[in-house]
């Protein structure tokens, strides 16, 4: 599975447990009477059994279903994210499942028992560690979602880096600065999303540095890193306001498409 939205796994199994209880409340449940035979001993037993109706089989097809589709996923994530303890928890969660398969179909394989009150608080029981256990390896799904999101982050600012040398080196130096500019403000909403920091529309690149630096997330920057962004933005600035004839437009584009590609090189290092 790419990159997957454990989040979406997580409320399908909040879907799922709704779904169950909805598949309870739309059965019947009869009184039943064990009649002792003699060969027991035991005296006659009052018991409760859930029928299901024709109404609600529907449901319980459909759970079904989704029920089995969010199992495989998530066996998945634990085969890929779960490290060294992946088959320990694919055990666990393959014999939990045999269990809700079972009180899906309306039977409890533990009491035996097919009551209401027991099916639901069975499935409540092997349910509940089935989500804990897909919480437990929420952290690095998230990571690994997170890491391919600046990759094709990275891989978009490199292309409009690249097309800033191109013009550059044909001669296009304003055109390169232009396109620089916009590999770098790209970068910088990149690192904001990245780090939880919204910046307002039409922020100024000086003013998301300047909301970086003030944010929560600020004792977990490299302070350099953010003096690097401020000389950049700084430079991004001057080529702006240039002339097209003066030589230090050509030197200062060309260390601004360096210093740019730099950033986005370490941001993987």
């Amino acid at each position: 599975m790419d990159h997957p939205d454990i989040t979406a796994y997580i409320k399908e199994a909040e879907l799922i447990e709704r779904m169950y209880i909805d598949l309870l409340k739309g059965t019947t449940q009869k009184r039943m009477k064990r009649v002792d035979d003699g060969s027991t001993g035991l005296q006659n037993v009052e018991y409760h059994i859930c029928v299901i109706n024709s109404k609600n089989e529907p449901l319980q097809s459909v759970l079904l279903q989704r029920y089995g589709e969010w199992y495989e996923g998530c066996l998945g994530l634990f085969k890929e994210y779960a490290g060294r303890a992946g088959n320990s928890k694919c055990e666990e969660f393959a014999g939990l499942n045999k269990t809700i398969i079972s009180l899906i179909g309306l039977k409890d394989p533990v009491s035996n028992s097919n009551d209401k009150s027991e099916l639901r608080k069975e499935f409540r029981a092997s349910f509940d560690p089935m989500v804990s256990m897909l919480h437990s390896i929420e952290p690095p799904v998230v990571s690994a979602r997170n890491n391919n999101e600046r990759m094709l982050a990275a891989d978009l600012i490199n292309s409009e880096l690249d097309e800033a040398e191109s013009l550059y080196q044909q001669g296009y130096v304003s055109s390169a600065a232009t396109v620089a500019d916009e590999a770098l403000e790209s970068y910088l909403k990149m690192l904001c999303e990245v780090n939880g920091v919204e910046p307002e529309p039409e922020e100024t690149m000086a003013a998301i540095v300047q909301r970086l630096r003030e944010s929560d997330e600020a004792k977990g920057f490299d302070q350099e890193l953010l003096v690097t962004l401020e000389q950049l933005v700084a430079l991004r600035d001057r080529c702006a306001s240039a002339d097209e004839t003066e030589q230090s437009l050509v030197d200062d584009v060309r260390e601004l498409i360096d210093q740019t590609r730099e950033l986005v090189f370490l941001m993987f290092c």
